[in-house]
């Protein structure tokens, strides 16, 4: 009791005394900063226990400088609440060069983007919205990437973004990354999809590039290296990149690194085994809870013997692989080739399956986690043509998207019916659930899209501008 007697009359008195002499403000901060910054870290450990000679003046100073630094303060607020600074259009075909990223380190340890903000991201009116990758979080909130006319009135063809918030029925223009998208060529930095972990923290990538948001798309930050594969779930992404770079196909050397959602820093993980790597030529990765899935697919135009793929599978979010061979289960008069994998949310795996210089149709085949024996199903209608594309809304519904037209199953692929609400004589851009009823697809120009609440048996049709 007699310490905090004490210890009162002390303050009070030493308030009364520097409120007369106190130093000014800004001589006084600079004082205290540059303490600060010599002080060991023995002296550090010391401060508690010197409390009583140094912190009462300290407190006294600091009071009369906070009614200082308020008075300003309100000043700068008012003047810079009656000062906006103005937009910026987004109006270049080609958007400002950012520095060339080299291939990914094994640790990278690039600071941390600022913390988000919540900001709306701001609305830009767009005309001729063309999307070619898609991406949800939940059932309502959604980004586009794509190109829309260039906002100087040149007519051409720019990198755009819309947004969502009400599950694809309204969408709205806003600033993309500061990168180009393909359209005859596609110069460096080049992403070509876009994925949301939150509706916060995204990532827009190619196979050379790699952005960052944690604003909501307010602002973008260019991260080192690329990813020809990214996929963002269970609190972490996982991106897949090529080691080659430079466009790889064939003989693509494929690296995969894990960082926490948000965070710059990745880390290498290593995939178990060897390939032939001179036939790679191209690469998928999909997710479902915990559990991840790599395959790299396979050509002969490589110099390889076969066609055939292989399967990596991961039960604890990328951390650890176990390699697999071809998943497509093999005929034995000819070579059967996985093409395409895709992951359902009641965690099975589908795979499209192609055999191999033979007359015999497309298949596909499932397992209920990805590391069971794939089951094949019936055959596929003939004449697919050109792109195919594989959804899955379970191990029973899934979902081809073709050039003749959009198919689905709902008896794991034994037997297939035409989705006429979703118009076929077109080439298909995306295909993806998010849920075991809620899917979305997008064909032909990409200036629509199609939503399903139902696993794919109805259909609504949105545009995006």
């Amino acid at each position: 009791m007699t310490d905090k007697i004490d210890v009162e009359a002390a303050l009070r008195a030493s308030l009364t005394e520097h409120a007369r002499h106190a130093p000014a403000a800004g001589m006084l901060a600079e004082r205290i900063i540059g303490e600060v910054d010599l002080l060991p870290p023995a002296r550090e450990r010391r401060w508690a226990r010197q409390w009583r000679t140094w912190t009462l003046p300290l407190i006294a100073a600091g009071s009369v400088a906070a009614v200082a630094a308020a008075l300003v303060g309100v000043t700068q607020f008012r003047h810079s609440a009656d000062h906006k600074p103005p937009a910026v259009p987004i109006s270049s075909i080609a958007p400002a060069p950012t520095p060339s990223a080299t291939a990914p380190a094994p640790r990278t340890t690039e600071p941390n983007p600022p913390p988000a903000t919540h900001a709306a991201p701001k609305e830009v009116t767009l005309t001729h919205f063309s999307a070619i990758d898609v991406t949800f979080v939940g059932a309502e909130t959604g980004w586009a990437l794509g190109t829309a006319d260039c906002l100087n009135g040149s007519g051409g063809p720019c990198a755009a973004m819309v947004r969502t918030t009400d599950g694809g029925v309204t969408w709205h223009g806003m600033k993309p990354p500061p990168a180009n998208v393909p359209l005859l060529v596609c110069d460096d930095p080049c992403i070509q999809h876009v994925r949301f972990a939150t509706d916060q923290i995204g990532y827009a990538f190619g196979p050379s590039a790699l952005f960052m948001t944690t604003d909501g798309g307010v602002n973008w930050h260019r991260q080192p290296g690329g990813a020809d594969a990214l996929e963002t779930l269970d609190g972490n992404v996982i991106r897949v990149v090529d080691q080659v770079g430079g466009g790889c196909v064939p003989g693509c050397d494929y690296n995969v690194q894990i960082a926490p959602i948000g965070s710059a820093t990745w880390h290498n993980v290593d995939l178990p085994g060897t390939y032939d790597r001179g036939s790679t030529t191209g690469v998928a990765l999909v997710r479902t809870g915990p559990r991840a899935f790599i395959e790299v697919f396979g050509h002969v135009s490589g110099g390889g013997s076969d066609a055939t793929s292989l399967l990596y599978t991961s039960t604890n979010d990328g951390v650890n692989w176990t390699r697999h061979d071809e998943p497509c289960p093999q005929n034995s008069g000819y070579e059967v080739d996985s093409t395409a994998i895709t992951a359902a949310a009641d965690g099975s795996v589908a795979v499209l399956c192609s055999p191999r210089g033979a007359s015999s149709p497309d298949f596909t085949a499932v397992s209920s986690d990805g590391t069971a024996p794939f089951t094949p199903g019936g055959s596929l209608p003939a004449n697919l043509g050109g792109e195919r594309l594989l959804g899955a809304a379970s191990a029973n519904v899934q979902l081809i998207a073709s050039f003749e037209a959009l198919y689905r199953t709902q008896d794991a692929g034994k037997t297939w019916q035409s989705v006429p609400a979703v118009p076929g004589g077109v080439e298909p851009r995306f295909i993806g659930f998010e849920s075991q009823t809620v899917g979305r697809v997008v064909v032909g120009t990409g200036e629509s899209i199609w939503t399903t609440g139902d696993a794919g048996l109805t259909w609504t049709q949105h545009t995006f501008s």
